[in-house]
């Protein structure tokens, strides 16, 4: 008889404590003459400053900010780069500047986390790259180039950057203090991201005994389920599988165009022969961002319910399944991966993580392996014990009790939602000891599905 490997018993995790010290507004603006100069200023500046840094690098040279600044600042009043004023603030240079070094350190910690543990990684981190020719750049303007100017009572406040010409009306009138705006190039426009700091103190609640389960997916985009007895909720990921599927092939279509007209091709050399190599047409832009705001939509919308799902079953802790590495290795063959892929799970878990944070609600993040091998209604531990290679070696019938059509059956033939399931397994992964109120059995067989407008 096979070997049994025991259920691992894992430390309930402790209850979040993170502070938001600052929030942030997001503004579509128009393009203009003269923000697309800047934002083309702030591309230069970065590839000549990121070449400085590489060659200092390939010359044992330590170049750190603080240098790099006094050398593009010396080469402005000698006259010979003029990049260091062309961006309207010289503030905005040096953070410019500052992102180019940020993200040399981030390459310098991760080669060397690298080199003392290669088996974290995919594989060796590469040395940070130039940007593409002919490209805008995401820039920035410190608070001290940005002005508020209020108005009256009834009226909310309006954001000014004087050279930039921007003047933009605040979605929120009780900012008082902004901190750095990051000016986003975007195929239509820019967008304008406005974080503001807030003296709101977050009083997390105590862990009560009521939870929620989210188990992640594609036709379902998150179920959720609690231990309170009421009606599990599905939100309806299709619209965000039906953007998706539009984007992939819209795409596809210009890629083939781009190919045929060659638009914007470069031949490179390779030890085989040349190849083209095509950067990102204005068309492709274009159909990216809408794509973009389309899901971004949806992920508010979706985040929002889930706290209210949450807050109505009076719930201060929220367990979500996410695997490591999930999407990279996933095998659910070509048009599946696709579907699962191109749904960025993580950033709306982010969200609904500062939405429910912003409550008083703790998030918790853990691995969901074998919660939808076992059944929830039998009260199995979500391991390997009961999933479905040792009911294969117990001799165990059916071997693998997932239905289609999202159905699990349970040992008694009681049926039930497959993604609820693994939901309520998702929370005995982190509370094996939890309690299931009076009635759940009954509910958890009727979810309610919400289907989010986008």
């Amino acid at each position: 008889m096979a070997k049994q490997k025991r259920c691992r018993k894992k430390k309930q995790p402790p209850r979040n404590k993170d502070q938001y010290a600052q929030l942030a507004s997001e503004y579509i603006i128009p393009a203009t003459p003269v923000l697309d100069d800047i934002s083309a200023q702030a591309h230069n500046l970065y590839n000549r400053a990121l070449y400085d840094v590489r060659h200092g690098f390939f010359k044992h040279e330590y170049v750190d900010f603080g240098k790099l600044n006094t050398m593009f600042k010396n080469r402005c009043n000698a006259k010979e780069n003029m990049l260091y004023r062309k961006m309207g603030y010289v503030q905005s240079a040096q953070q410019t500047l500052r992102e180019v070094m940020n993200v040399w350190f981030a390459w310098i910690s991760a080669l060397k986390a690298y080199q003392t543990e290669p088996s974290k990684f995919s594989g060796r981190p590469k040395m940070p790259k130039y940007l593409h020719r002919k490209q805008r750049h995401t820039f920035y303007v410190t608070n001290q180039n940005a002005k508020i100017v209020r108005r009256d009572k009834n009226d909310k406040d309006f954001l000014v950057i004087n050279k930039l010409g921007i003047k933009v009306k605040l979605a929120s009138s009780q900012i008082e203090k902004i901190g750095r705006i990051v000016i986003k190039p975007l195929a239509h426009g820019y967008k304008l991201i406005v974080p503001y700091k807030t003296n709101k103190k977050i009083e997390y609640l105590p862990d009560n005994g009521r939870y929620i389960g989210i188990d992640p997916g594609v036709d379902n985009a998150f179920a959720c389920v609690s231990n309170t007895g009421a009606q599990p909720l599905l939100v309806n990921g299709r619209a965000v599988k039906s953007v998706n599927q539009y984007y992939n092939k819209k795409r596809s279509q210009l890629k083939i165009l781009q190919a045929q007209y060659h638009q914007k091709e470069k031949m490179i050399s390779t030890k085989q022969s040349s190849k083209p190599v095509y950067q990102e047409t204005q068309a492709m832009m274009r159909i990216t961002d809408w794509r973009n705001a389309k899901i971004r939509q949806f992920a508010h919308k979706a985040s929002k319910c889930i706290v209210d799902y949450a807050l109505s079953c009076d719930a201060n802790t929220i367990v979500i399944g996410k695997n490591k590495s999930w999407k990279r290795s996933s095998d659910m063959g070509k048009r599946n991966n696709q579907n699962f892929i191109g749904i960025p799970h993580q950033a709306m878990i982010n969200l609904i993580k500062y939405k429910a944070n912003l409550n008083g609600i703790t998030v918790i993040q853990t691995n969901e392996s074998y919660t939808s091998q076992t059944s929830a209604l039998d009260h199995e531990k979500p391991c390997w014990n009961n999933g479905n290679k040792s009911r294969k070696s117990q001799g165990k019938n059916p071997i693998n009790r997932r239905l289609e059509r999202g159905l699990f059956r349970a040992n008694d033939g009681t049926l039930i939602n497959a993604d609820v399931n693994g939901a309520l397994q998702i929370i005995k992964k982190v509370f094996p000891n939890f309690a299931l109120d009076n009635g759940i059995a009954g509910a958890v067989l009727r979810p309610i599905k919400w289907s989010p407008t986008i």
